[in-house]
């Protein structure tokens, strides 16, 4: 879950995840030793979510433009993995499109790929998370 952004098996799945995070050092040059390592924080923390969805089968479309609604509006998420756990806040900063081979005269390809990047960012404060609340809550009708 990407904010209100749900990913089910149908129409919009999830079929790879990649996430890579980083703690940042400032390299020092030191006479007659290796470089110094200064602690200097969190680096950055990404996460790429990638999948397919069959537009004229099962749908998926208007949760990828979704998706690029939450991108547009430039304000912090919060991500959920399917069990549960919760992964922190992020933006969206990408999201790829591919139409494949077969591209019906729409112009929409009958089996559509895309990826999402997201980037994690620092707690919102108290505000985004009673929105929160009431996305989540929302879950349960």
């Amino acid at each position: 879950m990407i904010g209100p952004l749900i990913f089910d098996t149908f129409p919009f799945s999830v079929t790879s995840v990649e996430r890579e995070d980083t703690f940042d050092y400032s390299k020092h040059d030191l006479l007659s030793r290796r470089k110094g390592f200064e602690v200097a924080g969190a680096g950055d923390d990404t996460l790429t979510l990638g999948g397919e969805f069959l537009p004229y089968h099962v749908g998926g479309l208007s949760e990828l433009e979704a998706a690029r609604a939450l991108k547009d509006g430039a304000t912090e998420q919060f991500v959920l993995r399917g069990d549960g756990y919760a992964l922190g806040w992020f933006v969206i900063t990408s999201i790829k499109e591919t139409h494949g081979d077969a591209i019906a005269p729409t112009g929409v390809a009958y089996k559509v790929k895309y990826e999402i990047k997201l980037e994690r960012v620092d707690d919102p404060g108290e505000a985004a998370g009673a929105s929160l609340i009431s996305d989540v809550l929302s879950l349960f009708g």
